[in-house]
């Protein structure tokens, strides 16, 4: 099956699919933020850890159009990464988006067993985010264009993505305040 799809999927259209599945996740975080957190604050806010109750009281009161301007952010920036690993095959910034994107469903499921609900992003970081960074990783395994090494060292360029989201939700008010 791997074989079919590798002779199906070159690697550079599996490299521009990145931004894609990373803005078919980050629709269902901005579709439904609102009614999510709506329907769920009241009963999940007492089980949120102390160190995390004003990140998660700030996210509460986010609007989508809010929302979705750290998620531009990281699509420009993650624009930016697929054109230099497909055109330049510099891949470090690239690979470091995807491994922290890859840890990030974690993070859902995470939120998901806490709550023991369904977590906002959890179904699409799942059946979209998961199988393309495990197809990913294999492919640039399985091709020599990266070691496992790889995968460790170039992770703080996912720092990159914490910065922006941080920044992305900072600025937002600013962007859009409250009418």
């Amino acid at each position: 099956m791997l074989d079919w799809v590798n002779s199906k999927i070159s690697l550079e259209t599996l490299i521009w699919l990145f931004p894609i599945t990373f803005l078919l996740h980050d629709f269902e975080e901005i579709i439904f933020v609102e009614s999510w957190f709506k329907k769920n604050y009241a009963k999940l806010e007492p089980m949120v850890p102390k160190r995390m109750k004003s990140v998660f009281q700030d996210l509460s009161e986010t609007t989508a159009a809010r929302f979705s301007i750290p998620v531009f952010m990281q699509f420009i920036v993650y624009i930016v990464a697929s054109y230099l690993a497909v055109e330049q095959q510099y891949y470090d910034v690239f690979l470091g988006l995807n491994v922290l994107l890859f840890l990030h469903v974690f993070t859902h499921l995470g939120q998901s067993a806490l709550f023991r609900c369904y977590a906002l992003g959890v179904g699409t970081a799942l059946l979209i985010t998961l199988p393309y960074s495990l197809y990913l990783f294999y492919r640039l395994l399985n091709e020599a264009i990266i070691g496992f090494d790889g995968l460790i060292f170039s992770l703080p360029y996912g720092l990159i993505t914490i910065l922006i989201v941080w920044f992305g939700h900072k600025i937002a008010p600013k962007i859009l305040p409250n009418i």
